[in-house]
């Protein structure tokens, strides 16, 4: 029973060894090897050679292999790690010449119509769906470890178990379930930080710029604690008005004031048992700030309006993208809550300083997003260069975005630099900075004005914003106003 399909064909081949350059013909091929014809000169088995032919309708594909077996009329070629591109094109020229209408190609089953599984042998038979390719390779590598195992006996197995469970699942296990991938230095450091401050209940405190994964990060640590089971509960301080967001934390009682026709629970008491999340923790206004750092010494929740108080267990995970040290040298905020929250810190990396992770980040989400709209899509090379070389200013948030559009715009199955709105050699990089500067420069004259209009009331001024009064003091400060 085969676990490749396998195509006969009669393509050349140039063959480059130790001892030189020959041509020969491929017979037989299929996603893991072929069957070389004819007289291949001081060739051994075990050598490694480098093969470069041309399947009709593609460009000429290189690519490497070690020769495994020798025959009188040619010679086995087990082929390395395709990569994604040479395994698409190699993959539908095999499916163009498969011709086994009503046969399964792994075990050579008959049937008057093909089933999508087959009844003998188990392996799907929709060849033509999209996730073929990625199922194949799958199912291939399942049956060459279990072939493997076979031959352990069971104390190597639990070794072998043992290893995964250390050196592999406690590095990216169920973080890449949450887009939550890499393998730099500083992305591992988060994860093993992550690990340690989940068997806690310490306050934690997460930073980090926009869309570098600050939810994603609490969540984790939620999921790894011993409230895994409980609520977790997440608040946005900074997208939820001033005024309503007092009643958001802490709920409110009826008749409290205008419009409050029933008591409402707020995100402190629904966290009770769980985990509170309050991203954007810099934001908050200095009276709120107070209310929440009573909140976090007494743990005790006292609703407006209430006469009573009710104790709460929760753990608080904060998150900003602000400078919190240069707001409490501002007095935005207060140095004694800051040492509240940070009883633990996690600094997480900006995209553009985790090196390799850009086309780790990339792939996985291509592959996400491949998956769900039906399609399949590799990056061109170009493409790989144009994402490591990009800055990435809006960091995972940008590069989900870019990656959505790519799928949708690329015409063929190559993701190019164009599907992506990336330019290589930083010229995207540099419109950037200066769309940055133009528009910094049209934020600084509108709050200019309307500071203007208002008198300098901040209060005022900060309505006609629409931002809270902490925001409208930092801005006033960052562009000297």
């Amino acid at each position: 029973m085969r676990v490749s399909p396998r195509i006969k064909t009669d393509l050349p081949v140039t063959l480059i060894g130790r001892d030189g350059e020959s041509k020969a013909t491929i017979t037989d091929i299929g996603m893991e090897g072929a069957f070389i014809g004819g007289h291949i000169p001081s060739s051994k088995v075990g050598e490694i050679l480098s093969m470069g032919y041309h399947l009709p309708g593609y460009i000429a594909l290189e690519q490497s292999g070690k020769m495994i077996r020798k025959e009188v009329n040619g010679i086995a070629i087990a082929f390395f790690s395709l990569d994604a591109s040479t395994k698409i094109k190699l993959w539908k020229f095999i499916l163009e010449n498969l011709g086994i209408q009503n046969g399964c190609p792994y075990c050579g089953e008959h049937y008057e119509v093909l089933p999508s599984i087959c009844k003998t042998c188990g392996w799907r038979l929709d060849f033509h769906l999209p996730d073929y390719p990625e199922y194949y390779e799958k199912t291939y590598s399942q049956k060459k470890l279990y072939s493997r195992l076979d031959h352990l006996e069971a104390d190597q197995i639990w070794r072998l178990i043992n290893f995964i469970d250390a050196e592999l699942l406690k590095e990216v296990g169920s973080e890449r379930s949450q887009e939550f991938v890499g393998i730099s230095d500083t992305i591992k450091e988060v994860f093993s930080k992550i690990r340690k401050v989940s068997t806690t209940d310490l306050p934690t405190l997460i930073l980090g710029e926009s869309g570098t994964g600050k939810e994603l990060t609490a969540l984790a640590i939620h999921e790894r604690s011993t409230r895994k089971d409980e609520v977790f509960v997440p608040i946005n301080c900074a997208a939820i008005p001033e005024t309503l967001l007092e009643a958001e934390l802490f709920g409110y009682e009826r008749g409290a004031f205008t419009g409050a026709y029933h008591s409402k629970m707020g995100k402190c008491e629904q966290a009770d048992g769980g985990t509170l999340f309050l991203d954007e923790i810099g934001e908050l206004s200095p009276g709120l700030q107070a209310k929440l750092l009573r909140f976090l010494e007494n743990q005790l929740v006292e609703r407006i309006g209430a006469q009573t108080v009710k104790k709460v267990n929760v753990r608080v995970i904060a998150a900003t993208n602000c400078n919190l040290d240069s707001a409490i040298a501002e007095g935005r905020f207060r140095k004694d809550l800051y040492y509240r929250l940070n009883a633990f810190t996690i600094n997480l990396p900006p995209v553009r300083e985790r090196g390799e992770d850009k086309i780790v980040l990339a792939k996985y989400f291509l592959k996400k997003f491949s998956r769900e709209m039906g399609v399949s899509k590799v990056f061109a090379e170009d493409a790989v260069k144009a994402i490591l070389g990009y800055g990435w200013p809006g960091n995972v948030r940008e590069m989900i975005n870019k990656i959505r559009r790519a799928i949708v715009m690329s015409d063929d199955d190559f993701i190019k630099p164009q599907d992506l709105e990336i330019e290589i050699g930083g010229a995207a990089e540099e419109k950037e900075d200066t769309l940055k500067e133009v528009r910094r420069e049209i934020e600084k004259q509108k709050i200019k004005e309307v500071l203007e209009i208002c008198s300098n009331n901040i209060s005022k001024a900060a309505r006609m914003l629409d931002i809270s009064r902490p925001n409208l003091y930092y801005l006033k400060k960052k562009y000297k106003l």
